[in-house]
């Protein structure tokens, strides 16, 4: 247990490696933290009406309302600020603590502290933060607390004050320090656990769930690109011939050259079987494409069963994306399309759309509005036939 908390203390690599799922904790944790103060301060604003009445009072009430309008700024805000989500965890803390050093020393000079205390204790245990940072928080908080303190109080009450805010401190360090360690294991397990799900065991690519995540993120966004659909060629031959062992071994190195081929930013997914999908955000260049398709045939074919003989065949349909496809879906379709035109025509090659969406929409209307033209014409010709035949 102490090794583990040593070694997350020392390596907070984690932190960039898992950077969004940290953000989103904090961003959570921003809500909570919220939610709580918030309802804590009501509860308090009602104490005070019925039974204290305190000098408390209006700092109590403006505590109440400053986490109602923190509340909203973060439920209208929470999807931008994301990223930012443990600045603005420190930034929401700030001024309750300012709230709680001037209520503990300038409004209550004669009594002994005890909502920084209850703050400093609480709150930094909603930071998932380098402990660096949070250990110079509490601290940061501590020194200001004395600082303001020296100048209210004397003698026996000024060094309650400061010997009971360095043991919130303490205690405050070391609870950070304890609950970190098991954040960062749920943390690193969450991301485990997640990158299992969105990706293929087999292959290590992403999986059909992963893939079409990313590419409908990119499609979204207004993010062009280009949709490549690869099926392998007679993969059943393979099989029956070889083995499944030797097709799971096709179906990885076709994974790697697909991986190796395209940018780590590119999405490259197995969708099942012996079909893939590549999408390569930023590929709108048709020559380009092109040429790197032809690329990509040829790499497929070096893939060899049984001792060199057999080569691996891919056919493949690719689609330009200009932003005009509205879903992944569409864009999947024409592809697919594209693909299977391919293989009617002797496979081993690729087809390749450069059309936009709309033009596609455009020309597939033209055919049914040249084929309506076309059932109308004869069905007017079939009717004047019918009427001379009874003339």
């Amino acid at each position: 247990m102490l090794k583990e908390i040593i070694k997350h203390l020392k390596n907070t690599q984690c932190f960039a490696k898992y950077k969004l799922k940290v953000s989103e904790y904090n961003a959570d944790a921003l809500g909570i933290f919220l939610i709580m103060g918030l309802f804590v301060s009501v509860l308090a604003v009602i104490l005070e009406l019925v039974l204290l009445r305190t000098p408390d009072f209006l700092f109590v009430i403006l505590l109440a309302v400053y986490f109602f309008i923190a509340y909203l700024i973060y439920r209208k805000n929470i999807h931008d600020a994301v990223d930012s989500s443990v600045i603005w965890l420190y930034v929401a803390q700030a001024p309750v603590m300012i709230l709680g050093i001037i209520m503990g020393t300038a409004i209550n000079p004669d009594v002994k502290a005890f909502s920084i205390i209850l703050f400093l204790l609480s709150l930094p245990l909603f930071i998932l933060d380098k402990p660096k940072r949070v250990l110079l928080y509490i601290a940061a908080v501590a020194v200001c607390f004395i600082i303001v303190d020296t100048r209210y109080k004397t003698g026996e009450l000024l060094f309650h004050d400061i010997l009971h805010i360095v043991l919130a401190a303490f205690v405050s360090s070391a609870s950070v320090i304890f609950v970190l360690n098991d954040r960062i294991e749920n943390v690193e397990k969450s991301q485990m656990f997640l990158t299992d799900s969105e990706h293929d065991p087999l292959t290590g690519i992403y999986n059909r769930r992963g893939g079409e995540e990313k590419i409908r993120e990119c499609i979204d966004e207004g993010i062009g690109g280009t949709l490549i659909l690869i099926d392998i060629d007679d993969f059943k031959h393979v099989n029956d011939t070889y083995g499944h062992t030797m097709g799971d071994e096709v179906l990885s190195a076709v994974s790697m050259t697909l991986s190796s081929s395209f940018r780590s930013s590119d999405v490259v997914m197995r969708i099942g079987g012996d079909e893939f999908v590549v999408y390569a955000p930023g590929l709108l260049n048709y020559f380009f494409i092109d040429g790197k398709l032809q690329q990509l045939n040829a790499k497929m074919r070096e893939i060899t069963c049984s001792a060199g003989k057999d080569n691996i065949t891919v056919s493949m349909g690719a689609v330009i994306n200009d932003g005009s496809y509205p879903d992944y879906e569409s864009m999947f379709n024409e592809a697919d399309a594209l693909l299977y035109e391919m293989k009617r025509n002797g496979k081993n090659g690729f087809r390749l759309q450069d059309r936009s969406y709309t033009e596609i929409q455009a020309k597939a209307q033209k055919r049914l509005d040249e084929a309506a033209k076309a059932r109308e014409e004869r069905e007017a010709a079939s009717e004047a036939e019918e009427a001379k035949y009874k003339h």
